[in-house]
């Protein structure tokens, strides 16, 4: 302490002499430090990159870049529409908005073109649906082998019509209504969907809409083939479709991706005006990196102002004036200024995890200014002494403790370097210097600005004049043993209450709930037969590709295993005779069967009131026609009676029945190509297979395994499970739920060592000032009991430990570690009584730990989950850790005897 003490004094004859020119530099140097903050900081996002940018990992992953499929930045757009072509109207909509803007994308990919593989589409339809389809087709050969004879639209309502009249007895279906009939006679009942689908597309067109509807997927309604909807990505059975947006990156900002992402959202919101019907949003990966960091960055400004400014307001509550606490807000500013040059220029960026410093330093910071102005307050009573005079007492008698108090706090943070985890190394080295540089401008500053600013030092007050309650706390020893009861009795229902908190590794947990990413990526989590994460395992040859495939399906964890192979069609021996027995029913069109003329508006008119006629519900009601087809009969006539109406009174209707018209027969001429091509396949293999695909599993001769789980790998039983069974057949799996189970086994760990490290060294230091082991010990008492107090109340309130309030514990330690410094530091002087608390070292206590509450509790009002429950578990910690010291410890106290006075080379008996 003496050594201290004099380095203490020889620094400040050099501030108190010369407090402009200490002023001076500081100003400069901190407005030199936000100015290359602004240029020069940037942040990292990365979640490998956080645990150390040597990790193994990386380059693994690195080669993931390669395969087309695995790009680290995406955006992820779901969309989700009343129907699939609704869904599909709008991505194409969206892809050409996006085409059109090289400056922000890259690209759009939502589609595999049918086109690429047309001759096999039919082998992706498992042999059921090869069988429905067959049905199907034999059910309709009549209408099917007419359109090969005139193919056209007219035609198709022509030969439904002559189809309707073949089954019906007194204009009515007889495979319905006949019930009398003989069942091996009966026909089967004319399906109308069909019609209706035709008839729901010519009236939409007719009524001005743009867009087509292929009907031909309700003629095979019973085969889940639609060419219409191939070569999509589909998620939860057609109810999401998937489009993956390549973004280009930017130079300006902390995310670069962010202006992309804006722009993306402003686009659905455009193409979401015509489709009103449709819900869309962006997640992935990528988007919830961005969603997090902007909410972080947001909130972490308004927590710092919110921060300063409470710690202001406490203040100026307990100095009763505005000047001082505002001198010391200067310092505090100060030091934040320096801290964030410090940052810019030794560690470069920021990342989600060192984002918090600055609210932290707000509460943690502003401590040792804190206890200096409470000991000015008490000294200053000193008649004819001048500011320099009472500044010099202050910094003999408590600049050691102060300053051994803001050691012990940074201790609490550098340990984070020695964990090897690179976000928590930066957290402590951002923090920790944070410290050290608030507590060099409480030293420097902060007593300069008294000195000019700070007010003359109230007169001299005699013994008559000074209060005799000059103590916080007193204690007898009876009240100490209350103390002291009540404090094992809580200890053990709080042992009880941690006992069922936990470490949740689920980042989804950490998002605000509200936001879009989040809220898309878990409506695909609940939806979709598949998780949305995978893993990938590198092969060097088909041999390997398939041995790895057989152990990894086999794994109880693991859902599917995709490939290249897996690209290809199964069962191909079987369905091929398959397919080959239905091109004898699938006659060819021939260029001379065309429609020779343009029909006339005026047959089409002919046709549908036919239609309508024989669909008349007094026949279908006498003859006792089931409520499906009475439904189906009533719809076909409305529709029937509204174009008929449009035809007749729409001046544009005609020309528009025109082009629906040429619109139908080049659907229909393509989808009777694609299923004549389909039923005479030739075995497909890889080579077969579009090179964009083959991109996705094979680059350079290395094939790609993609994994998948069989359940959620965001929760961390399952991602545990998950990761450890695959690397049991590849140590070198990669992939997304790998980054996150090594991210968050590495992060947890880290937040252990950093704990036992820093209650380590703050111990060693302990011991080598106190020199003394009972001092040594008392000094972490508070620090003992605050943190298990902390996690009985994590209990109660249902917070469990995860990805962001796992650092409380050394924030904790700094601070339990402080109280009892500065309140040992006050009984080795010789001062206070078994069982007393002077009024001001416990005033000095109290306002330290209210201004880190403030900044502890600021992180509270983030959206962002878990910085709030750092908040939560932070603040809770320091009061928890208050009460220790202040009640807890003098009841300690009280059974020991008192330490000699130390006065300026002097001892005494006080």
């Amino acid at each position: 302490m003496d050594l201290l003490r004099r380095y203490l004094r020889i620094w400040m004859n050099f501030v108190l002499n010369w407090p402009r020119l200490v002023l001076a530099i500081a100003f400069a140097s901190a407005i030199a430090s936000v100015g290359l903050t602004v240029t020069k900081l940037g942040m990292l996002t990365d979640q490998l990159e956080l645990i150390s940018p040597d990790h193994p990992l990386i380059a693994l992953s690195d080669r993931l870049d390669a395969f087309t499929s695995d790009s680290k930045r995406r955006f992820t757009v779901a969309v989700k529409a009343s129907n699939p072509h609704r869904a599909v109207a709008f991505a194409n909509e969206l892809s050409s908005r996006i085409a059109k803007d090289p400056v922000h994308f890259q690209n759009m990919f939502y589609r595999v073109d049918p086109e690429m593989f047309k001759t096999w589409q039919l082998l992706y339809l498992d042999r059921q649906e090869l069988v429905d389809l067959r049905d199907k087709i034999v059910e309709q050969e009549k209408l099917v082998r007419g359109l090969a004879q005139e193919p056209g639209l007219l035609s198709l309502l022509r030969l439904i019509n002559q189809e309707m009249a073949s089954r019906m007895v007194g204009e009515l279906f007889t495979g319905f209504l006949d019930e009398k009939a003989n069942e091996d006679n009966r026909q089967e009942p004319f399906d109308l969907n069909f019609l209706i689908t035709v008839l729901e597309g010519m009236s939409s067109y007719l009524n001005d809409s743009p867009s087509y509807r292929s009907p031909w997927s309700s003629l095979f309604k019973d085969s889940s083939w639609d060419p219409d909807l191939e070569g999509y990505f589909w998620e939860g059975r057609k109810q999401y479709l998937l489009a993956f947006v390549i973004p280009h990156k930017s130079d300006e900002g902390f995310l670069r991706t962010q202006g992309a992402l804006d722009k993306l959202r402003a686009l659905l919101l455009e193409v979401r005006a015509s489709y009103p019907d449709v819900q869309a949003g962006v997640t992935g990966q990528e988007a919830l990196i961005n969603d997090e960091m902007t909410t972080v960055l947001s909130d972490m400004e308004v927590a710092t102002w919110l921060s300063i400014a409470g710690v202001f307001v406490l203040l100026v509550a307990f100095r009763r004036s505005v000047r001082r606490p505002l001198l010391q807000i200067i310092s505090l500013t100060v030091g934040l200024c320096w801290t964030l040059g410090w940052t810019t220029l030794f560690v470069g960026h920021l990342n989600i995890i060192s984002i918090v410093f600055a609210p932290l330093l707000c509460g943690l910071g502003v401590d040792s200014g804190i206890h200096w102005f409470s000991r000015l307050e008490e000294e200053e009573h000193c008649g004819d002494c001048d500011m320099k005079s009472v500044v010099r007492i202050v910094n003999d008698r408590s600049g050691p403790g102060i300053l051994l108090a803001g050691l012990s706090t940074t201790l609490a943070f550098l340990p984070f370097v020695l964990t090897g985890f690179r976000g928590l190394i930066e957290l402590g080295l951002v923090t920790g210097m944070g410290i050290l540089l608030n507590l060099f401008a409480d030293f420097s500053v902060l007593p300069a600005l008294a000195v000019l600013a700070g007010g003359k030092p109230k007169q001299k007050l005699s013994p008559e004049a000074i209060p005799g309650e000059k103590d916080l706390i007193r204690l007898k020893p009876r009240h100490s043993r209350l103390v002291l009861a009540g404090a094992g009795v809580l200890a053990l229902l709080c042992t009880l209450s941690g006992s069922h908190v936990y470490f949740d590794l689920n980042p989804l947990r950490l998002q605000p709930a509200e936001a879009e990413s989040v809220v898309w990526e878990k409506a695909l989590i609940e939806n979709s037969e598949r998780s949305a994460l995978s893993a990938s395992s590198f092969a060097a040859s088909p041999e390997e590709v398939r041995r790895k495939s057989a152990a990894l399906k086999a794994l109880p964890s693991v859902s599917e295993v995709e490939s290249i192979f897996s690209l290809l069609p199964e069962d191909q021996e079987e369905k091929i005779p398959l397919l080959r027995s239905l091109g004898p029913r699938i006659p060819e069109i021939r260029a001379d069967a065309m429609e020779s003329r343009p029909p006339s508006p005026a047959e089409f008119v002919e046709v549908l009131e036919r239609i309508r006629f024989k669909l008349q519900d007094d026949q279908a009601e006498r003859w006792g026609a089931e409520k499906p087809l009475v439904e189906q009969m009533t719809r076909v006539r409305a529709l029937a009676q509204e174009i008929v109406g449009l035809i007749r009174g729409s001046s544009d209707a005609p020309e528009r029945l025109m082009e629906y018209r040429k619109r139908f027969l080049q659907d229909m001429m393509d989808k009777w190509d694609s299923l004549r091509k389909g039923t005479d396949p030739s075995p497909m293999d890889v080579e077969n297979l579009p090179a964009l695909l083959r991109g996705w599993f094979v680059q350079d001769g290395i094939y790609l395994l993609r994994i998948y789980p069989k359940e959620s790998v965001w929760e961390a039983h399952a991602l545990t499970k998950f990761v450890r069974e695959i690397q049991s057949v590849d140590p070198e799996v990669v992939g997304e739920p790998v980054s996150l189970f090594v991210f968050a086994s590495a992060y947890r760990n880290a937040c252990i060592k950093a704990s036992l490290y820093a209650l380590v060294g703050i111990s060693i230091l302990l011991a080598l000032t106190f020199r003394n082991l009972r001092l040594t010990l008392l000094a972490l008492v508070p620090l003992g009991l605050g943190t298990l107090l902390t996690v009985g109340i994590m209990g109660v309130a249902d917070v469990q430990f995860n990805l962001a309030n796992s650092v409380f514990m050394p924030l904790v330690v700094g601070a339990g570690v402080e109280y009892a410094v500065v309140i040992l530091s006050r009984w080795k002087e010789g001062r206070m009584l078994p069982g007393h608390l002077p009024f001001s070292t416990g005033k000095g206590v109290i306002l330290a730990a209210l201004t880190t509450t403030v900044g502890f509790g600021a992180l509270m009002i983030s959206h962002h989950r878990g910085i709030f429950s750092l908040g939560f578990v932070a603040w809770a910690g320091s009061l928890c850790v208050l009460a220790s010291a202040i009640l807890v410890l003098p009841a300690i106290l009280t059974s020991l005897q008192p330490e000699k006075v130390e006065e300026e080379g002097q001892v005494v008996v006080p």
